[in-house]
């Protein structure tokens, strides 16, 4: 299909080929060439890469997550069982923690194991990351989220969250501020 004698090109600036000049109102010989179908794995429209959520990142911290709980869950679950309680008895009643029982605890949370300040910020960020598809824009949302997050623990532990979640805390912060200034 050829468009021939083209005149009154006043919207549109058109383009001419190699070394020939076109101005508004001037007569504009052109040539249709139609497109080439894509590749099926091509897509046509343009997609913004930071907006895909990384569900494999997300996968795997949720499964990191998981197994440090289980590990804490199953400590206190062996904990209850040596004084011959269970967990729905443990409402208001105290418990006696033993030396064995601290120490494992103890090295859950200490530098390197899996409930550290270090540990757990990394998984909160990367997490913050896999789940806002690497967009820096996000940041204020996600920190929003984070702090909504915090505020909540503290209410459900009467008010007051130990020393260990706010070096947590302190931790998720720079690193969301290094991922900013990246």
């Amino acid at each position: 299909m050829k468009i021939n004698n083209v005149t009154n090109v006043n919207l549109y600036t058109a383009r001419a080929p190699e070394g020939k000049k076109t101005l508004k109102n001037q007569e504009i010989k052109d040539e249709y060439i139609p497109s080439q179908p894509l590749e099926p794995d091509k897509k046509a429209t343009y997609q913004k890469p930071s907006s895909a959520i990384d569900r494999a990142a997300m996968q795997r911290l949720i499964e990191e997550s998981e197994k440090a709980y289980s590990q804490l869950r199953e400590l206190v679950r062996q904990l209850l069982e040596k004084q011959g309680l269970s967990f729905k008895y443990i409402e208001g009643g105290e418990i006696e923690i033993d030396e064995e029982t601290r120490i494992k605890a103890q090295q859950m949370i200490d530098e390197g194991g899996p409930l550290s300040p270090e540990k757990v910020s990394d998984r909160i960020v990367e997490f913050a990351k896999a789940i806002s598809g690497g967009d820096k824009e996000k940041i204020e949302m996600l920190r929003s989220a984070i702090d909504k997050g915090f505020k909540e623990a503290a209410e459900a532990l009467g008010g007051e969250l130990p020393e260990i979640s706010w070096e947590t805390y302190e931790l998720i912060n720079k690193k969301l501020d290094a991922w900013l200034n990246e």
